[in-house]
């Protein structure tokens, strides 16, 4: 049986709502948020008193947040999305993308200029400015940008992704900045791996994720050799029984990385260290794999939401929800396995379908909108 997009709505927000026991005017929600339990009050009566008020506010302009921002402009609720330091997140500095079902073969930056221009064209607001601090004790929750401005939202979607490790965080490495993105260094083998058909590539890492880029290569790359700083691999052992009989897998133990070489357009090659042996090598490669991590953009939200021990957020098991009701998370920020544009595209819709549900369940109505609209933020002002 069929069902349209509003008719789901309607369904989930009355599951919603036939939850609550007290009156919408005034809701207590006990919930516990980064290790503390704090009481919030979801008055109604107070949202009418506040200024620069925005229904959903979305921090992050990647596929998460710009596909959070698509479906709350379409359900006509006001949706504001503030971009962050790097507008588009981690897609604009990759090359192609060819693995998104419907866009074949989009450079990133192009991929993202579409989906904003998309979710705009039904009334979503991107601006240009950065979410520098959160207070979540209270509601509205109250945001505070870079440029100084008070933000009081009904509902946020969190969707500020993560940085990959570099190996330039912990020790110069020349060359790696270099060729980031689209000259041959990637953090990403399920993006980029096709790239490197018949070629040779190196993984660097010892981890679990190193060895899946590394088996994951192997479907496409003449060789993989795997750098690995440790005198073993750090991967679970049911990680590494995928690298056995594999005949294009090197190892290379006690091994780091002191420069990745290239042409001036792509990478050559890197010069390595045998920690044990102090001997410096040259090792010919098309392509360099980081797989050391990740870290999340969770900083400023640790205080008031729960997060897990690497800092990615705490989602609910079948939905968006963080541990506090109204705030909702969406991507790389929350989402420590796939970190697939497709798979991020998918939580912010559900992160926005959740963020109506709950929206409704305070008595969002065009009666409600009447009342508050005169208080809502304009970033044109």
């Amino acid at each position: 049986m069929h069902c349209s997009y509003y008719s789901w709505l309607i369904v989930f927000s009355y599951f919603f709502c036939s939850l609550l026991e007290q009156p919408l005017e005034a809701i207590d929600f006990t919930k516990e948020t980064g290790g503390h339990h704090t009481p919030l009050v979801f008055d109604r009566k107070k949202v009418s008193q506040v200024k620069n008020l925005i229904p959903i506010v979305v921090i992050g302009s990647g596929p998460a947040g710009l596909s959070a921002a698509l479906y709350g402009a379409r359900a006509a609720v006001r949706t504001i999305v503030f971009e962050g330091r790097n507008p588009g997140g981690q897609l604009t500095e990759t090359s192609y993308v060819e693995n998104l079902p419907g866009a074949p073969k989009l450079l990133g930056s192009e991929l993202i200029e579409r989906m904003r221009k998309q979710a705009e064209s039904f009334g979503a607001v991107c601006v240009s400015d950065t979410i520098v601090e959160v207070d979540f004790s209270q509601w509205p929750f109250l945001l505070r940008t870079e440029s100084g401005e008070e933000i009081h939202a009904l509902t946020v979607i969190i969707a500020t992704g993560a940085k990959p490790r570099f190996l330039s965080d912990s020790l110069d490495t020349p060359g790696e900045k270099t060729y980031w993105g689209q000259g041959g260094v990637s953090t990403c083998a399920v993006c980029d791996a096709p790239f490197y058909k018949d070629q040779k590539v190196v993984v660097v890492g010892g981890g679990d994720s190193a060895v899946e880029e590394a088996t994951y290569l192997t479907s496409y790359a003449d060789s993989v050799t795997m750098l690995v700083r440790g005198p073993a691999l750090r991967a679970a052992p049911a990680m590494q029984d995928r690298l056995k009989g594999s005949q294009k897998i090197t190892m290379l133990y006690n091994t780091t990385v002191e420069e990745i070489v290239g042409n001036g357009t792509s990478v050559t090659g890197v010069k390595i260290v045998n920690t044990r042996e102090n001997t410096h090598t040259a090792l010919s490669t098309d392509g360099v794999f980081l797989a050391i991590g990740h870290h999340p953009n969770s900083d400023i939200f640790k205080r008031w939401i729960a997060t897990d021990k690497e800092g990615y957020i705490v989602a609910g098991p079948h939905d968006q929800q963080t541990s506090i009701p109204g705030i909702f998370t969406a991507g790389d920020v929350s989402d420590k396995v796939y970190k697939q544009a497709g798979v991020a595209s998918g939580n912010g819709i559900k992160a926005a379908l959740d963020a109506y549900a709950f929206l409704q369940a305070q008595g969002y109505s065009e009666a409600f909108v009447e009342e508050i609209e005169s208080n809502y933020y304009n970033p044109f002002l």
